[in-house]
Formats: structure tokens, C-alpha cells, sequence
């Protein structure tokens, strides 16, 4: 006589879940890319200039206003603390100092979000010298599908070879 314990083994679901955060950090080169894509005839150098440094609960954030307009820029720049100095997040070789100007890629019309932390529009030009195109949006999302087969191919082998029913 078995005693049934109504609990089942079933390790396919951690690949399962974990093939899904592979897709997501796989990803992440295709959305950027995308953004820059789609939009690409709207983005144009800006000059954003510091401001103030907002320590803002652990997450610091640089404020201030693009040059040439005395309002609030429509986005302000993540900070780091680099031992103890105050950098631009994406680009730490950028250090926070007011009245400093710093080059950044910016379309106001492409959607103002980050993915995976980081941003999608606003971006220090010394993070990303030259904006990606419709290759990089195709190379990305290529690596991204095969992750996602692997993924999925390794999930139905797990499930075949190491499920067990209690």
C-alpha cells in the first residue's frame, strides 16, 4: 500500500521560470534598439544641463534644464556614487558638478522608459556614442527567440527526464 503525500515534483517549472528571465535580459538590447528605430528621425543631441543632485532614498537623480530654456528638462539624469563622487549613471566618467553641460540623445516623441533599469531615451551620448538601427532591433531579437528555444527545449527535457509524481 502507497501512502500518497498529494505532492509532485516538477523542476521543469524552475527552468520554466527562469527561461523567462533569460528572455528578459535577452531582450533588453531589441527594445532599446527598437526605440531608436522607430523613432530615429525625432532624435537629435541635446545639451542638459546639471542642475541639482537629488539623493531621492538611495536612487540619486540629476535635475536640471536643457540649455537654452530656463524650464525643467522633461527628464532628469539617474545618479551613481562612485566611492564618494556623483556621476551620471550611465556614464560614470561624467561627474555631477552644476551648471555642467552634457551631451545626451533625446526625442520628444519617442516613450520616455527604462527596461531593466535603464533608459530607452535621454541617454549621455558618452553611453551610447552612436544610437542603435533596425540591425541591432533584428540581431537582438534573433538572440532573444533562440534563448527562448533553448529555453523551452531544456523546460520539455527537464520535465521528461526528472519529473516524478509523489
Amino acid at each position: 500500500m502507497a501512502l500518497a503525500t498529494g505532492w509532485r515534483f516538477s523542476p521543469q517549472v524552475i527552468v520554466f521560470g527562469l527561461t523567462f528571465v533569460a528572455i528578459f535580459y535577452a531582450a533588453h538590447g531589441a527594445v532599446v534598439a527598437f526605440v531608436h528605430a522607430w523613432w530615429s528621425d525625432s532624435f537629435r543631441q541635446v545639451e542638459f544641463v546639471m542642475d541639482e543632485w537629488r539623493p531621492n532614498e538611495g536612487y540619486p537623480y540629476i535635475a536640471g534644464h536643457l540649455a537654452g530654456s530656463d524650464e525643467a528638462s522633461p527628464f532628469h539624469l539617474p545618479g551613481a556614487l562612485v566611492g564618494e563622487r556623483r556621476v551620471a549613471a550611465e556614464a560614470p566618467s561624467i561627474a555631477y558638478a552644476p551648471g555642467t553641460q552634457v551631451p545626451v540623445w533625446w526625442s520628444e516623441k519617442a516613450p520616455l522608459f527604462t527596461y531593466n533599469g535603464e533608459p530607452v531615451n535621454a541617454i549621455p551620448v558618452a553611453a551610447m556614442p552612436v544610437r542603435p538601427g533596425w540591425g541591432k532591433v533584428v540581431m537582438h531579437g534573433l538572440l532573444t527567440l533562440v534563448v527562448a528555444i533553448a529555453g523551452f527545449l531544456a523546460t520539455g527535457w527537464v520535465a521528461a527526464r526528472f519529473a516524478r509524481a509523489g
